[in-house]
Parts: structure tokens; C-alpha cells; sequence
């Protein structure tokens, strides 16, 4: 089929036109591969030049969508996912960047059964590097490695739409829906970094706030009950392993991790001889 669509590149834009230039660039000048795309720009009602950097780029790939009320992420991702044309879909944020092999790794990587892809992350801190990679997928956990919803590539047919229980957090949300509505078969493209910026310091995720986390968590675990045994153990090891975590406030992870514990005590055997803490490799870069 000469009209089809092989991903949808989904992007909610909000005040990026520092950024969204880039982003853009490092999809556009992929390494050569066969595969067709389109990028679904979301806008957020940007108050800076954003939209007309868009605009200026004019290029036949973009589809600029310009919402009439701020609506928040999740809000312009589900709007994204609803106009997408193509059989894959992914997530890319304003002020971040792909690198320029990611899409041929991906074309030759394809297997059939296979309904989501991930890949491992950069992160771009002011000081150093930090490569983050994926050494293996041992099971449908692996759609939660990062805790985010941008290294994957999911198909469109099992794609839902985000909740909107937070403005902050919704891609934890995300991934346990994802987890709990359907049969994931995952696949690892080797390394294939989306570089995340941690220079922004505009940034949600600069930006912590404690009433939005706990909103998250709450809706979580008021679904857990719909969860099989792995999404549980996926729940535990997240929400216990955040009492280690230097960017929370340390009462209330341990309220949380303590909650979490007590819920799930009965699987904390299975998560301590297969848990998914290796799976994961930090290399400090610089």
C-alpha cells in the first residue's frame, strides 16, 4: 500500500520553541531506512513562537494540530494517538531528541507477534552523560523500564488513551493500564538511545510535586487489584525501591514504600529472586 503509514510520531508541544527545532531534526535526519513516518505536533496553546517554528520547517511530514485549551500532556498525546494513521506509535517529548539510527534498528529488528519495541535511554544532565541500558527483556515488565512511555515503539491497535488522574505522572499511569488491559509481547532494539534532556529546566519532571505524585500513586493502587502477578511484582519493586531514591522527600517515599510492602508482602519472594533490577545498566559519560 503506497498511502501506508509505518509510525506515528506523536509530540505534545508546550512553550519548546527553544527545542522543538531540534527534536524535529533528529527524527527528519534519521540514517537511511525504508520505513514511512508521520509527526503529529500536539500544542498545547503555546504563549511563545512555538507554533511558528513549526510552521517554518514546512515540511510534508508534519501534522501540526493546534489545540483551543491547555489540556495538559496526557491530553495532547491522547489527541495524538487518536489522529495517528500509522501501525506503530511513539511517544517523543518536545525538548528531547532520537538518535539518528533508532529507525533503521527498528526496520531491522522487526519480528512478527511482536506489539511493542524498547530501547534504551540517554540522559542529558549539565555535567556529565548517562547512558541507561536495556540488557534484556525477561517479561512484560520490560514495558516499564524508565518509568516512561517514550522508548518504546507501541503498536496502535493496543495503544489506550492516557488517564488523566495527574498532569505530572502520567505515564506511570500509562504503563500499568497498558500492563493490566493488555498481552504485552515485548522486543529490545540494542541500545537505540532517545536522548532525554535533564537540562530543561522548564521541564515537568524538573518541576517535582508531591500532591501530583501522589495522585499517581493512588490511582495506581486502586487498580492493582485488576493486575496479574508480574504487574504486582513490577508494582512492588517500583514503589518499594523508591525509600532509596535521593529526589523524593524520604517520609513520604517510605509511607508509600511501607504501604506497598504491606500490600504485596506475599509476592516480595518471587520479586527478590526474579526482579528486574539488572536489567537495567548506568554507564556515567563525561
Amino acid at each position: 500500500m503506497e498511502n501506508k503509514i509505518d509510525i506515528s510520531v506523536i509530540i505534545p508541544m508546550y512553550n519548546s520553541a527553544k527545542y522543538i527545532e531540534e527534536t524535529i531534526a533528529s527524527i527528519v535526519l534519521q540514517a537511511p531506512h525504508h520505513l514511512k513516518y508521520e509527526i503529529i505536533i500536539v500544542d498545547d496553546v503555546s504563549k511563545d513562537n512555538s507554533r511558528e517554528v513549526v510552521k517554518n520547517l514546512n515540511n510534508e511530514n508534519i501534522r501540526l494540530i493546534e489545540l483551543e485549551k491547555n489540556g495538559g500532556t496526557a491530553n495532547a498525546r491522547n489527541t495524538g494517538i487518536r489522529l495517528a494513521r500509522g501501525e506503530w506509535i511513539q511517544f517523543v517529548d518536545s525538548d528531547d531528541k532520537i538518535c539518528n539510527d533508532l529507525y533503521a534498528k527498528f526496520e531491522t529488528f522487526q519480528k512478527p507477534d511482536i506489539n511493542c519495541y524498547v530501547f534504551s535511554v540517554l540522559v542529558e544532565n549539565y555535567d556529565h552523560n548517562l547512558m541507561r541500558t536495556i540488557s534484556k527483556v525477561k517479561d512484560k515488565r520490560a514495558f516499564g523500564y524508565f518509568y516512561t512511555i517514550w522508548n518504546k515503539f507501541i503498536r496502535k491497535e493496543i495503544c489506550i488513551d492516557f488517564v488523566h488522574v495527574s498532569r505530572q505522572n502520567e505515564d506511570v499511569c500509562f504503563i500499568f493500564d497498558m500492563m493490566n488491559a493488555h498481552e504485552l509481547k515485548i522486543a529490545l532494539i540494542p541500545d537505540a538511545y532517545y536522548i532525554y534532556n535533564c537540562k530543561n529546566e522548564q521541564s515537568k519532571m524538573a518541576n517535582f510535586k508531591k500532591n501530583e505524585y501522589r495522585n499517581m500513586y493512588a490511582y495506581v493502587y486502586s487498580q492493582i487489584n485488576k493486575s496479574d502477578d508480574l504487574t504486582k511484582m513490577f508494582f512492588l519493586e517500583t514503589f518499594v525501591g523508591i525509600v532509596f531514591s535521593k529526589g523524593m522527600p524520604f517520609f513520604m517515599s517510605l509511607g508509600i514504600g511501607i504501604k506497598t510492602l504491606f500490600r504485596l508482602f506475599k509476592f516480595l519472594p518471587k520479586v527478590y529472586s526474579n526482579g528486574i533490577r539488572n536489567c537495567i545498566s548506568n554507564t556515567k559519560i563525561g
